[in-house]
């Protein structure tokens, strides 16, 4: 096998050649440790077995097996297959332990109803049963855009992994990481894992987007989404990619284009991205430092005067009262709510900072985010069932459980009591 069409046994850990052949991989050193893999799936290796396609409301669905376990902890052994062709563009699959609920990332809009029609799809689906793996591949021209059959599928409590080869090395997305528009597939990873952090290279940023496009041959396009909050991609220069996550279900869409702008279109019909409001689109100024209300009244007042465009101003959290979302401070802000009606006049719009980690050492009765947020329980807890207390900017924070739908209506209430006060028109809310 050669060296770039390796495909890793050890991503989990770093494996002796005698673990790594315990696993039933190869073990074959090369000069560079930098690179391929030493350890490495033999072309054939034991996975799930593929019981026969049924016919569901929604498209198909099949039931894997594995009869012997993978050397994964807390392996699950039985999964659910089920294929949907959502559009003659899109074909969607999921695999998940129908035993057992795991988190599933929800859809804003939900997922849109099956519109494709067998005979219009722009795809070919294939199936191997043992091991499991399938082929998705372009109608017009037999071209695969992905192949899972070149390494096995793990399915395990807290590590899932799929391999795929691609069309082209010719591939875009996976953000958000400081590269290059096309991306390296020279042995690469990316881990998709939101950070607040100035960018540079090999660091992941704020949002988390696993999707990618590939180029192919005569301007054709697909891309990829797997729906998933924990995803790792591995790039190889086969070429070929490797979704690795530590949770969830592995729930993948496919978007055959056929060319880029398709593509695009696609995604953004599953994903639901909200519409921005015309003015979002014009000159925004921000940056941690603008110590008072006069502070910042004075930087818009010099752009102005310098004759440079400005649309919108920002501040970062200098307006809080000792750091706490949801107040300002009075000494330094305290006519924050003036400020925010002086640019209103003058056709500006406002934007402040709203951390979601709320201050947890107030008295009681003294910071209502805190107080209302303990009477209608929305605070993560810890294995004991104790709020689970962390420390940012205003000290010891309780963070919120989003997952609970009370949890939003006690931030959309947040909101509109301090929108009553201070009349901003957007939110910067940051993960922290």
């Amino acid at each position: 096998m050669a060296p770039e069409s390796r495909f890793d046994c050890g991503r989990d850990k770093l494996l002796s050649q005698s673990e790594c052949e315990e696993r039933g991989c190869c073990y074959a050193p090369l000069p560079d440790s930098a690179g391929p893999p030493w350890c490495f799936y033999p072309r054939v290796y034991p996975g799930y077995k593929m019981g026969p396609l049924t016919p569901t409301p929604r498209g198909q669905a099949a039931t894997l097996t594995r009869a012997i376990p993978s050397y994964l902890p807390k392996d699950i052994s039985i999964l659910r297959l089920d294929v949907i062709e959502e559009t003659a563009g899109c074909f969607h699959l999921t695999l998940r332990d129908p035993s057992s609920q795991r988190y599933e990332v929800n859809l804003p809009g939900g997922v849109p109803q099956s519109k494709a029609k067998t005979q219009s799809a722009l795809y070919i689906t294939e199936y191997q049963s043992d091991p499991f793996g399938f082929i998705v591949r372009r109608k017009s021209n037999g071209r695969v855009s992905m192949n899972t059959t070149v390494a096995p599928l793990l399915f395990a409590d807290q590590y899932l992994q799929l391999s795929t080869t691609l069309a082209s090395s010719l591939v875009s997305g996976l953000g958000e990481h400081y590269t290059s528009l096309l991306l390296d597939l020279n042995w690469t990873s990316l881990t998709l894992w939101n950070r607040d952090m100035a960018p540079h290279a090999d660091a992941n940023l704020y949002g988390s987007h696993p999707f990618y496009i590939v180029q192919e041959e005569d301007g054709l396009a697909h891309g990829v989404f797997l729906l998933n909050s924990n995803a790792i991609v591995m790039l190889q220069p086969t070429p070929a990619l490797t979704w690795v996550s530590t949770g969830g279900i592995l729930d993948l869409y496919v978007f055959l284009g056929p060319d880029p702008q398709s593509v695009i279109r696609q995604y953004l019909q599953i994903i639901y991205p909200m519409m921005p409001p015309y003015w979002s689109l014009g000159f925004h100024l921000c940056r941690w430092g603008y110590t008072t209300s006069n502070t910042t009244r004075k930087v818009a007042q010099r752009m102005h005067s310098e004759n440079f465009p400005m649309d919108v101003q920002w501040n970062d959290l200098d307006y809080a009262n000792k750091r706490r979302v949801f107040t300002f401070d009075p000494w330094r802000f305290g006519d924050l709510p003036e400020m925010v009606e002086e640019f209103h006049k003058r056709g500006m719009k406002y934007i402040l900072i709203l951390d979601p980690g709320i201050s947890s050492t107030s008295p009681p009765g003294t910071y209502p985010p805190f107080d209302d947020g303990l009477k209608r329980d929305v605070f993560i807890k810890n294995a004991t069932g104790h709020i689970l207390i962390g420390k940012v900017w205003p000290g010891p924070t309780a963070f919120p459980d989003f997952t609970n739908p009370e949890t939003r209506k006690w931030w959309e209430d947040s909101i509109r009591d301090f929108h009553s006060k201070v009349p901003v028109d957007g939110l910067w809310i940051v993960s922290i």
